[in-house]
């Protein structure tokens, strides 16, 4: 079965558990710290896909690493994983559970795209720019020197593009449009 597959079922379980029990918000959470550890520590990853590595040795990294510092449910979700060999998908479980996560409470992911990191006023115009389109809004910073200026906000299949790279490309194609009309 392909690694999404697996993602997905364990992530809506998960998702479903944790709605009936109240802890929602605090297994999200608890999700999104695994993806930080895991982006952190490209280690981490490699030894919970390495087959080489006894399913006790994995059950106990991840107990050092998260027991005590997450839910019941999050733990026992990664107990569960190392019992029956899914360990090396709990990257994905955790990702697959924040899209999950957001869908279910309405919220949109946009991201913003700037030459330097962006102060808190900016953060709260971006929201508000995007407010008119999603009611609930999680920002999603990227940092991109090559746009030179301006910033790039991109929801779904929408995108507004206030660069300096996009303006100089209007630009461009206007000059070119008037040499090829003489």
């Amino acid at each position: 079965m392909k690694e999404t597959r697996v993602a997905y079922r364990y992530a809506k379980s998960l998702i479903d558990l944790a709605a009936e029990n109240g802890v929602l918000d605090q297994v999200n959470a608890d999700m999104a710290g695994v993806v930080t550890v895991f982006k952190q520590n490209s280690q981490l990853a490699a030894v919970m896909k390495n087959p080489i590595i006894q399913g006790d040795k994995k059950q106990a990294i991840l107990e050092a690493l998260f027991n005590g510092k997450v839910n019941t449910f999050t733990m026992s979700l990664l107990s569960l994983l190392t019992k029956k060999y899914r360990e090396a998908v709990v990257f994905e479980i955790a990702t697959e559970f924040q899209k999950l996560y957001r869908e279910k409470m309405g919220i949109k992911v946009v991201e913003v795209t700037t030459t330097q990191p962006i102060s808190d006023d900016q953060r709260a115009n971006f929201k508000r720019i995007m407010a008119s389109k999603a009611a609930k809004v999680e920002l999603v910073e990227k940092i991109d020197e090559k746009i030179l200026g301006g910033f790039v906000l991109r929801m779904d299949d929408q995108q507004i593009d206030e660069s300096v790279v996009a303006k100089l490309n209007k630009i461009k194609n206007k000059f070119t449009e008037q040499v090829i009309n003489y």
